[in-house]
């Protein structure tokens, strides 16, 4: 619900109508969604922080709107047309749970996840790390496309809705 707030103070009543019914439509369907069905994915991942030093002018928030989280689950960044936003894992070599709940430049094209960390120094301790992710829960594309589709104006953003179009032509 606090996500909805965020993204409703941010977005509008108009986009909020729409990303309701297109969640509760990826999760009422019976439909399942369009990414691949492996259980672990191999990826690179990296690390972040909240700050502008790592995020920019979005210090502090992810690309719903909402807050970074941190906690018993953590914000991740990650290419949605690979891992759909609100998809869900846990990198089995720390055991910590994050939802993709950003995305970034970086990641757009490449089987890679940013991991958000509260800490600059956790950030450069983190490095650069082959990990396994053993996916929890999909996240929905059709969500990621009504979020990304209105910001299709920068290059990477563009490259993830046309990816997303290609991998499921009914979600537009």
């Amino acid at each position: 619900m606090r996500k909805m707030l965020h993204f409703s103070a941010r977005c509008g009543p108009a986009a909020v109508m729409a990303f309701s019914l297109l969640c509760s439509g990826c999760a009422t369907s019976g439909k399942v969604p369009s990414p691949p069905k492996k259980k672990t994915v191999a990826v690179t991942a990296t690390a972040y922080s909240s700050g502008a030093k790592c995020n920019g002018a979005w210090a502090q928030r992810n690309a719903i709107g909402g807050r970074l989280k941190s906690g018993e689950v953590n914000s991740a960044a990650a290419d949605w047309s690979r891992f759909p936003l609100g998809t869900k894992f846990k990198v089995v070599e720390t055991g910590k749970v994050y939802i993709v709940d950003d995305y970034g430049s970086a990641m757009v094209g490449k089987n890679k996840v940013d991991l958000f960390h509260t800490s600059y120094r956790d950030v450069y301790r983190w490095g650069v790390r082959q990990v396994n992710l053993e996916i929890i829960e999909w996240g929905c594309p059709a969500e990621s496309l009504t979020v990304l589709k209105p910001r299709a104006r920068a290059s990477h953003v563009r490259r993830m809705v046309e990816a997303l179009r290609e991998s499921s032509p009914s979600t537009g």
